[in-house]
């Protein structure tokens, strides 16, 4: 308990002058004084559950036994306002902070935990529209839905910052911020066998198309935040018709802390930035990428240099950060660079034999959960170092080591090296397929070479059980793209063959050689690159 016997019995006698004892079900107190924050001046803030309150909710101050602000509703507007917003939030907003009660515990915690429950969904619900299927690699925190909700509620009354700043970063801070998350894990606990999130202890996970799904979650948001704020605004007035004095006193008090700018609060500031990947950093303001990945990556003082790598095409550049003693790059992947429309011009010209994604999230959250995935069967894939969700970036490791396409290229223009590479994918290849997964785009150009192995770095359209086939004729049909070196290309297909086949079905290969995947390399394949390359999968088909 935060207050002491003697406290709690003078607000109990106020409750008893403000309201027929017979008809008050449960009492409150909350604010600075239960907080931690208060002034030796500071009144206490209690509220008051009635039976059957005519006047519905209402606003009184008292100046004995103890200055207080005491709040009165009606119970069943109070069981309203934490389904369904009824008051705009005005009475039961008070429970998402730290409170003690007084009389009948349960009540509140009953009500409590039902006005989480709308939070945590509101919130959940506006996640997966923003991260669409990529919301489900975040684990959401509880203080998330806590500092979301505040945060909002700031910016629909701002005076109320000054209050929730000092809730959290006061002596008590962290036990305020204990005390509120309770709640929600309550709320998550009786939320969970709907099948839209799974609570674990630090927090929850969404399943998007459960969430988009459930006819709860959707009249949860049909409440815009904009006309809860004007509902909040209007029950403000109505509770609070009070005497000039005591109005002059209340205008007094909100511009005075309007006027104290309160600390920086970084989780009230930007809630989102306490969302967490299982690998890598979210970052909820792409603004910021750079100084973000300086500080994650050491740097303090530091230039940064750019360049884009891979095809013409590709939506993918280097950033080099150097500083005095060392240097670091990482790879960032925009998902909505205009660059990205590659991908339906594509669609349209192998529409015959592989669908694309061409969806930015959609590819970033292939590309993401592909790389844990691979990674958990041995494969070599760089590391995520963060994710800007809202602006569809990426950012991994820089592996260095020449592309499989340059050592392919050397070796058809007569260099003596590349067949073991080739080989090596091929083997590499057969694995993954072996575990039902396609990469759907296996350009040799996506494959470096490093000193551990073969790195595969693009994965933004692989997906459990894809095409194979698809795979098999794209490396081969594409590795052989507006060449005539005829001979040497069969010693790569036949090297990348006689690998895949060791290893996987193949039927895959079998499939390749067909038409359907033939065609739409067609046009950019000599007469006699075709058919030695078709003729070479047949022979292992």
């Amino acid at each position: 308990m935060r207050l002491t016997e003697e406290e709690r019995g003078k607000i109990g006698e106020i409750a008893g002058t403000l309201v027929d004892p017979s008809k008050i079900t449960a009492l409150c107190a909350y604010g600075s004084k239960v907080a931690g924050y208060a002034r030796p001046d500071s009144d206490y803030d209690i509220m008051i559950i009635s039976k059957r309150f005519r006047e519905g909710v209402r606003y009184r101050y008292v100046d004995s036994p103890v200055a207080a602000s005491a709040l009165i509703v009606d119970e069943e507007m109070l069981n309203q306002d934490a389904r369904s917003s009824y008051l705009g939030e005005f009475v039961v907003g008070r429970l998402l902070n730290v409170y003690e009660p007084i009389i009948n515990s349960e009540l509140f915690h009953s009500v409590e935990v039902e006005y989480k429950k709308r939070v945590m969904v509101e919130a959940l619900l506006e996640l997966s529209s923003d991260y669409g299927d990529f919301g489900k690699h975040l684990t959401v925190p509880y203080d998330y839905f806590l500092f979301d909700k505040l945060h909002r509620r700031a910016a629909i009354y701002p005076p109320a910052l000054y209050s929730y700043v000092h809730t959290y970063t006061s002596k008590l801070g962290d036990e305020n911020r204990a005390a509120s998350i309770s709640g929600f894990k309550a709320a998550a606990e009786s939320l969970q066998p709907r099948g839209f999130l799974q609570a674990g202890p630090e927090g929850v996970k969404m399943v998007p198309e459960k969430l988009r799904g459930d006819a709860f979650t959707r009249v949860q948001s049909l409440f815009s935040v904009t006309a809860r704020g004007v509902t909040q605004y209007a029950i403000h007035g109505y509770a609070g018709r009070v005497g000039p004095s005591v109005f002059s006193r209340e205008a007094l008090s909100k511009l005075k802390r309007m006027r104290e700018n309160p600390p920086p609060f970084h989780p009230l500031e930007q809630p989102r930035s306490l969302l967490r990947l299982k690998e890598g950093l979210v970052i909820p303001d792409a603004s910021f990428l750079v100084k973000e990945l300086a500080h994650l990556l050491g740097f303090e003082t530091y230039s940064t240099k750019e360049k884009d790598i891979g095809e013409p095409y590709s939506t993918t550049r280097v950033l080099t950060f150097r500083g005095l003693t060392k240097e670091k790059s990482v790879v960032v992947k925009n998902y909505t660079d205009v660059r990205s429309l590659k991908w339906a011009l594509l669609g349209v010209w192998a529409s015959t034999a592989n669908k694309f994604s061409t969806a930015p999230i959609s590819r970033m959250d292939r590309e993401y959960g592909m790389t844990l995935n691979l990674r958990s069967r041995g494969v070599l894939v760089p590391p995520v170092v963060a994710v800007a969700p809202a602006e569809r970036i990426l950012v991994k490791e820089f592996i260095g080591g020449d592309a499989l396409s340059a050592v392919i290229n050397g070796f058809l223009r007569g260099r003596d090296e590349g067949i073991p590479s080739v080989s090596a994918y091929g083997s590499l290849m057969a694995s993954i397929h072996s575990g039902g997964i396609a990469l759907g785009d296996t350009k040799p150009s996506n494959v470096i070479i490093s000193r551990d192995g073969l790195y595969l770095t693009d994965l933004e359209q692989a997906t459990p059980g894809g095409d194979q086939a698809w795979d098999v004729a794209e490396f081969l049909y594409y590795t052989a793209k507006l060449s005539n070196k005829e001979d040497a290309m069969e010693k790569v297909a036949v090297s990348f063959l006689e690998s895949y086949v060791k290893v996987a079905d193949r039927s895959s290969v079998a499939k390749a050689k067909g038409a359907k995947y033939f065609g739409p390399f067609r046009p950019f394949l000599t007469p006699g690159m075709a058919k030695m390359l078709r003729e070479t999968m047949s022979a292992y088909a």
